[in-house]
């Protein structure tokens, strides 16, 4: 059956996907003898659609996964959905708002709200499926999760009751980000930093000179803090003082010494204000201090800074604190400087810290078993990357993380929202606390209103996705006997590799290695590869709002398929790399789709051709003799090797442009032209070849190339479905060093008589003689003598004798293998000179408008002079174009 003109995506993609997951291809054999290769995919939101950044995510696990399918492994790819508690719970309340309920919260209830988010996430996953399908990710469907799946909730609250055995869950009043937009707090990653101008202000505070950005704080301090060796201020340590603020309180402060004040910032003298500090909450346990809420949980001013400001917004207090300051005569100065403001990353909104009574993992405590002593989270999380159990790409990433590490406070872990995770713990009265995965059993116990941070889930799910359903229902077994029992935790964890973006190594990534190593006793995965961003063609991050420049993946697969989409995104990808994605890299590579479908068309005709009764399945290059056909299969050797290498070594790009190069410029260029001479064209035995090759390239494209590799694999004839086809492999057999080298040799002489061809512009059709001057390869040369004729053009083509060289007068490329002199015939000259003379009337009479504007006295004081230096450029560019095509006409 001949193949179509070309490749329709919306017309096959759809039913070669639904071919591959009803065959069984997706999904994994836990009792499988072969090695285990698994991916956890990192949850897009269940409510959300599909971006770059997932489309990215999803290109590089599928060919990971195709790979090593192919390559013998049991390859198991987890899907899942993550329930993004803060995100859906937001959307689905302003969707609310917008229906006309003022306060879904408290018009609702816990119970009905939560039901409701429920609806809409069941209601919206399907899209997200839909999306991933559209992607070509060959993930195993049969065991898809969801972070609020029952067994994972098991795993979330029986993780968190062993934690709380252990002394690293606590609960207790401490400093937390608290976004007063969110109405909840969020954890130190969940924070960006902007700079904005702001004022720094030093004001008259008792005996000293306190400096502050935050002015409308300061009726919260409780101390001022100085450095024990500041001879300044050694008389007052110890002393308290009272300050009174104009038209707010008189607050009492003590003063302490303390090294971590640096007394060469500022006066040396730091107003401590422990409720809205972070560094001075730990100043104030430190030296027992008291603490003054002067901010709310609603972002405006408490009853603590007096009638005057309560109730005021921040930003309201601090201009009438400064002004009352100012006038009674308490300010110093004011200047003008750059401040970090912290933003949540979810609302875009200034963060507040406030003190809260919280849940919190203690990262410091030295409770957690590893390989037979008792470490802390943190060193652990440390010492599993130094040694090298876990290896990150790129690795330059490992000392960000190390950093992290080192700057890692006990994390926060509650959240006042009603949808996620609820903290499984129960209380009664004043005294009693009850912590498990099931509610008590007797009365008069109410559960914690709170609930978990959503990366508390997520950073269980390289191994909670892999529990038994059923076994998870066992409310009787402990975390233990819930993993010995699940077949797929057994077989799977840890992990092979987790894919991720590098903007969540902290969110994520480290969590999972944190909580796993904690939960299991074993680390999640081997390898983390860190992605890079997804920007457009400007550099900038992708946006709806930049219609010329967005790239949406949905409305490109849409258009134009997805392989189209995956091949941009993995072109040129490596680890940690961002990527700049246009229009011109998608029209790439649907050229080279088109590229492929065409050379299937040619390969498809030639081996039907000359092995008309042959059945294609059987066709194998057991004899060959032509060195050419010997080339064509040593340099697949070859490429496979490279390809192997590149794959294994994490750098995606760089197989994919190696495939790329050898497809287009070995096998397209080359081999298959080379194929329609005699009496190559003739040959039994290169049917075979051309067959065995071209499908060879079919399994190496189809990790990036998923769907046009299959249809074609079908199409020509291969044996079942490409999907689950062995990866190539490089033959032994195929080592011909002598006829390599020599059709090596042909191969650069094509090249070289083309390198002329284009260096002197002569137009395609123009016909060529060709006289060649070996210093070694002679027989090959010219018993190749039709195929270099035909691939260059070449009207006449003469071999001389070893050892002559070539004559002046012509063009010449020199080799180490031969000196090749190229000529034009009479005609063609005539023809060329002919095209030559009219580029140059063509280029002479630019110019003239060139130079006449230039002369225009209007033109050079009235345009811009970017205008002018680009017309004097172009002038330029047109004399040395004159005198080039001068010198080939003299040529000519």
């Amino acid at each position: 059956m001949a193949l179509e003109k070309y490749f329709e995506p919306q017309k096959y993609e759809r039913e070669i996907y639904r071919r591959w997951e009803e065959s069984g291809a997706f999904v994994a054999d836990s009792d499988s003898e072969k090695p285990p290769f698994v991916i956890t995919m990192p949850p897009p939101n269940a409510t959300g659609t599909l971006h770059t950044g997932h489309a990215v995510m999803l290109a590089i696990e599928d060919l990971m996964i195709r790979w090593k399918r192919m390559s013998g492994y049991e390859a198991l790819w987890v899907p899942g959905t993550d329930h993004a508690a803060i995100a859906t719970e937001s959307v689905v309340i302003r969707n609310l708002q917008a229906e006309g309920m003022a306060d879904p919260r408290g018009e609702l209830g816990r119970e009905e709200l939560v039901r409701r988010i429920a609806d809409y996430v069941a209601n919206s996953q399907g899209r997200i499926r839909q999306q991933i399908r559209a992607m070509g990710s060959s993930c195993d469907w049969s065991r898809e999760r969801y972070t609020m799946d029952p067994q994972l909730h098991r795993c979330v609250d029986a993780v968190f009751a062993r934690m709380f055995r252990d002394g690293l869950i606590y609960r207790g009043p401490r400093i937390v980000n608290w976004d007063p937009h969110l109405q909840t707090t969020i954890s130190d990653d969940e924070i960006y930093y902007q700079d904005r101008p702001a004022k720094f202000y030093t004001m008259r505070y008792g005996p000293f000179l306190v400096g502050t950005s935050r002015p409308e704080t300061k009726p919260g301090d409780t101390a001022v803090a100085v450095h024990p060796d500041d001879e300044r201020w050694r008389e007052h340590i110890g002393k308290t003082y009272e300050v009174p603020w104009p038209k707010g309180p008189t607050i009492t402060v003590r003063v302490i010494a303390d090294e971590h004040v640096d007394p060469e910032t500022g006066t040396g003298a730091l107003g401590v204000t422990p409720a809205h500090s972070h560094v001075d909450f730990e100043m104030a346990e430190k030296h027992d201090l008291p603490l003054i809420q002067v901010i709310g949980e609603d972002g405006r001013m408490t009853e603590a800074v007096g009638e005057h400001y309560a109730g005021m917004t921040v930003e309201e207090c601090r201009e009438a604190f400064v002004a009352e300051i100012e006038q009674a005569g308490l300010m110093e100065k004011v200047e003008d400087y750059t401040q970090s403001m912290s933003l949540c990353y979810r609302s875009k909104q200034p963060v507040e810290p406030l003190p809260k009574e919280q849940w919190f993992v203690a990262v410091e405590k030295p409770a957690v078993p590893w390989r037979g002593r008792k470490v802390s989270l943190k060193q652990v999380m440390r010492e599993v990357v130094q040694s090298g159990e876990i290896h990150i790409l790129p690795e330059h990433q490992e000392k960000t993380y190390f950093h992290w590490i080192d700057n890692l406070r006990d994390w926060c872990i509650s959240r006042q929202i009603w949808w996620g995770h609820r903290i499984p713990v129960w209380y009664r009265g004043e005294e009693d606390m009850y912590v498990g995965h099931r509610p008590p059993r007797d009365e008069g116990w109410a559960q914690d209103e709170d609930t978990l941070d959503t990366w508390f889930s997520s950073a269980l799910f390289t191994w909670s996705t892999l529990v038994d359903p059923e076994v998870g229902a066992e409310a009787g077994l402990d975390l233990s006997e819930i993993l010995e029992r699940s077949p797929d935790f057994q077989r799977f964890h840890p992990t092979s590799v987790m894919e991720t973006g590098y903007d969540i190594l902290f969110f994520w990534v480290a969590r999972m290695i944190l909580m796993t190593i904690y939960a299991t006793g074993e680390i999640p995965f081997r390898t983390v590869y860190l992605h890079g961003l997804v920007l457009d063609v400007d550099g900038d991050k992708m946006s709806k709002t930049k219609h010329e420049t967005c790239v949406d993946p949905m409305d490109t697969i849409e258009e134009t398929g997805a392989d189209v989409m995956r091949l941009a995104l993995l072109s040129g990808n490596a680890p940690g790399k961002d990527l700049k994605l246009g229009r011109e890299r998608l029209i790439g590579s649907k050229r080279l789709i088109n590229k492929i479908w065409n050379a299937a068309k040619l390969t498809d005709a030639t081996v039907e051709r000359i092995a008309t009764a042959c059945d294609r399945a059987s066709l194998a290059p057991d004899r060959v003799e032509h060195p050419v056909n010997r080339w064509m299969l040593s340099r697949l050797r070859t490429l496979v090797t490279r390809v192997n290498r590149r794959l294994q070594d994490f750098t995606f790009g760089d197989a994919a442009e190696t495939i790329r190069q050898s497809f287009w410029g070995e096998l397209c260029d080359f081999y298959l032209e080379a194929v329609k001479v005699e009496p190559l064209s003739e040959l039994e035995e290169t049917a075979a070849v051309l067959f065995h090759t071209f499908m060879a390239y079919l399994k190496l494209w189809h990790p990036f190339l998923p769907f046009v590799t299959e249809k074609l694999w079908g199409e020509l004839g291969g044996e079942g479905m490409l999907i689950n086809a062995p990866w190539p492999q490089p033959d032994d057999a195929h080592v011909w060093p002598e006829d390599a080298n020599d059709v090596a040799a042909v191969l650069r002489l094509v090249v070289a008589v083309r390198g002329i061809r284009a260096e002197q512009e002569l137009e395609p059709a123009t016909k060529l003689k060709v006289e060649v001057y070996p210093k070694s390869h002679a027989e090959t040369f010219a018993a190749s003598r039709a195929i270099v004729a035909r691939l260059v053009r070449a009207e006449e083509i003469h071999f001389a004798t070893v050892g002559s060289t070539a004559p002046t007068g012509a063009t010449v490329a020199i080799d180490p293998s031969f000196e090749v002199a190229v000529r034009i015939g009479e005609a063609d000259r005539e023809a060329e000179s002919r095209r030559l003379k009219k580029q140059l009337d063509d280029a002479r009479r630019h110019l003239s408008e060139l130079e006449k504007r230039l002369a225009n006295e209007s033109f050079l004081t009235r345009a811009k002079p970017e205008a002018v230096a680009r017309t004097r450029a172009d002038a330029e560019t047109q004399r040395t174009t004159i005198a080039s095509i001068g010198e080939r006409l003299g040529q000519t």
